[in-house]
C-alpha cells in the first residue's frame, strides 16, 4: 500500500484559479473548457499518481489521461436552475489509506462541489448567450428580409436600417428623413412635421401616416416620388430612448387608386359630354336645315356679297360646332386617329393662323422657329392642331398678369428618333412638386377652367404613340410644353 501524503492546499487553490480564470474567457469554449477542467482536477488531489476524473454535460464527455473507471469514487452533479445537465467525478484507482481512514477529504469534496459550481454557471452563460446569438440571428433574419422599412430613430439620426429602408430612403449615415423638409412633398411638409412633433411628445403612440417623399438623388418629378405608409413608435435603444420606425412602400397602390378615380371621372365626363352633345346636334341639324333654305331663297334673286359673305360665316361656324359636337362624341367613346403622312409644321401653322389674332390683342409677343425639311410623320393633322392650339391658349393664359415680356415660343425641331414640337412662355411657370398633377383629368391652377386641356391632349398625343412632357421652367423662364412625335418606323424610346 502506498504511503499517505497529505494534500497541499496550494494545489487546490491553484486548480480552481485556473478553471476560473479559463471560465472567464468566452473565447475557449465549451469542450475546451471541461478538457482542461478533467485534466487539472487529479493535480490537486491527495494521490495525483492514481487520481482520475470525468465531466459529462449534455451530450459532451471529457476524461482526464489514461482514464478508465475507478473503483474508489465521488460525485458531483452539475445543474442549471433545478434541471440536472452533467456530472462531475473524481476517483482513485488505489487506496491509498487504511481501511479505517477517509479515501476522500474534505477539501476534496469542497473543491468537487465549487468546479461543478463553476461549469454549472459557464454552461448556463453559454447556453443563455447561445439563445440570444440564435433569436438575435431569427430577428435579424426576419428584419434583413423583411418588405416593410425599418429604421431605429436616435437624437434625430438613423442609427439602424434594414435594406429595404435603405432602399427607400438611401444608406448610412444620414439624418432623420422625416426632419428633412426639402425631400417630403411640399403638400405633404406641415402634416409630416406636426406627425414628428406628436411622435417626439409622446402624446399619440403609435403614430400612423401616408405622406409622399423624394427619392435620393431623383428631382421631384412623377417618377422621383413615392408614397409610404409610416407607423412610429418608442423603444429603447442600447439602454437610451429611441424611435422604432416602420415604413412601407405604397407607390403602387396609390398609382393604381388614382388611376381610378381618374377612370370614375373620365366615365362621368363622358357620360355628360354625350348628353351634351347630343342637345346640340338637334337644334343645330334644324339651324344646318333653315340655312339651306336661307341660301335658297337668296340665290333666285341677285345675290348679295355681303349677305353671301354673312351665310359663308354661319356655314363655318356651324360646321366648327359639328366639329366640337364630333370631337365630345370621340372623347366620350375615343376612337383611332386617321393617320396620314404630313409635314408636321402643318398643324402648327395652322395653330399659330388661328391664335395670332387673339394673341396680338392680348399684348402677347410670338416668335416662331419651324425647322425646314422635316421629315413627313403620321399624324392626325386636326387632333394635333388642337393640341398645339391647347398649349397656346394655356400659355396665354398664364401670361394674363405679367407686365412686361409676354412671349410666347412656338418652335420644331428634328429629335433622335422623333419630331418636337415646343411650346413656351415667359410666364410664371408652375411648381415642380405638380410637374405629374397637370395632366390629371379635372385638375386645373385656373379660374374657370374644366382641367382636361391637357389630359385630352396628353391622351391625343398618346395616341399617335408619341409623348406630351412638361417643364415647369423653360427657357423663356415659364412653362414649356414638348409634343414627341414618332418617325415612321421608329418608336421613341422611354
Amino acid at each position: 500500500m502506498a504511503t499517505h501524503r497529505p494534500q497541499s492546499p496550494n494545489r487546490g487553490l491553484n486548480c480552481l484559479f485556473t478553471i476560473s480564470k479559463l471560465a472567464d474567457q468566452r473565447q475557449v469554449s465549451l469542450t475546451t473548457l471541461l478538457e482542461r477542467t478533467a485534466a487539472e482536477l487529479p493535480k490537486a488531489l491527495r494521490f495525483p499518481e492514481s487520481a482520475c476524473a470525468a465531466i459529462r454535460l449534455d451530450t459532451i464527455q471529457c476524461t482526464s489521461e489514461q482514464f478508465r473507471p475507478p473503483p474508489w469514487m465521488i460525485s458531483e452533479a452539475i445543474t442549471v436552475g433545478q434541471n440536472q445537465i452533467g456530472v462531475v467525478e473524481i476517483g482513485y484507482l488505489e487506496n491509498h489509506c487504511p481501511s479505517e481512514e477517509s479515501l476522500f477529504l474534505d477539501e476534496e469534496h469542497q473543491l468537487l462541489v465549487l468546479v461543478a459550481g463553476i461549469v454549472g454557471r459557464v454552461a448556463t452563460r453559454r447556453r443563455t448567450e447561445t439563445a440570444f446569438r440564435e433569436s438575435e440571428d431569427r430577428f435579424r433574419s426576419l428584419v434583413e428580409g423583411s418588405q416593410t422599412g425599418i429604421s431605429i430613430v436616435q437624437d434625430d439620426q438613423v442609427v439602424y436600417q434594414n435594406p429595404e429602408q435603405e432602399r427607400l430612403l438611401g444608406p448610412l449615415p444620414r439624418a432623420n428623413k422625416l426632419l428633412d423638409r426639402d425631400s417630403i412633398h411640399p403638400e405633404d411638409a406641415d402634416k409630416v412635421e406636426a406627425y414628428y412633433r406628436r411622435l417626439v411628445s409622446g402624446s399619440q403612440l403609435p403614430c400612423d401616416i401616408d405622406f409622399r417623399f423624394y427619392l435620393p438623388g431623383e428631382n421631384p418629378s412623377g417618377s422621383g416620388v413615392k408614397w409610404v405608409h409610416c407607423r412610429a413608435v418608442t423603444t429603447r435603444y442600447r439602454g437610451r430612448q429611441a424611435l422604432l420606425v416602420n415604413m412601407m412602400d405604397i407607390t403602387p397602390a396609390k398609382e393604381m387608386e388614382h388611376l381610378l378615380r381618374i377612370r370614375d371621372k373620365m366615365a362621368s365626363l363622358g357620360r355628360v359630354a354625350t348628353g351634351i352633345a347630343h342637345e346640340i346636334r338637334n337644334p343645330l341639324s334644324g339651324i344646318n336645315i333653315y340655312l339651306d333654305t336661307l341660301e335658297k331663297l337668296h340665290h333666285r334673286h341677285e345675290p348679295d356679297e355681303k349677305v353671301v359673305a354673312i351665310l359663308d360665316r354661319l356655314r363655318s361656324a356651324s360646321q366648327k360646332i359639328e366639329s366640337v359636337i364630333k370631337r365630345v362624341m370621340d372623347f366620350s367613346k375615343p376612337g383611332a386617329p386617321r393617320l396620314i403622312a404630313c409635314d408636321p409644321n402643318r398643324p402648327v401653322r395652322e395653330a399659330i393662323d388661328l391664335s395670332r389674332v387673339a394673341l396680338r390683342k392680348s399684348g402677347v409677343r410670338l416668335e416662331i422657329e419651324t425647322a425646314e425639311n422635316l421629315p413627313q410623320c403620321l399624324l392626325d393633322p386636326t387632333l394635333i392642331e388642337e393640341v398645339v392650339l391647347n398649349l397656346i391658349t394655356n400659355a396665354a393664359e398664364a401670361l394674363k398678369n405679367t407686365e412686361t415680356d409676354k412671349t410666347i415660343r412656338i418652335a420644331t425641331l428634328r429629335g433622335p428618333d422623333s419630331v418636337e414640337i415646343v411650346v413656351s412662355d415667359s410666364g410664371p411657370g408652375f411648381p415642380q412638386a405638380l410637374q405629374s398633377a397637370i395632366f390629371d383629368p379635372f385638375y386645373t391652377t385656373k379660374n374657370g377652367s374644366t382641367g382636361i386641356g391637357l389630359s385630352l391632349s396628353q391622351r391625343i398625343v398618346a395616341d399617335h404613340g408619341g409623348r406630351l412632357t412638361a417643364d415647369p421652367a423653360g427657357k423663356n423662364g415659364g412653362a414649356q410644353f414638348t409634343i414627341d412625335l414618332p418617325l415612321p418606323g421608329e418608336p421613341i424610346s422611354k
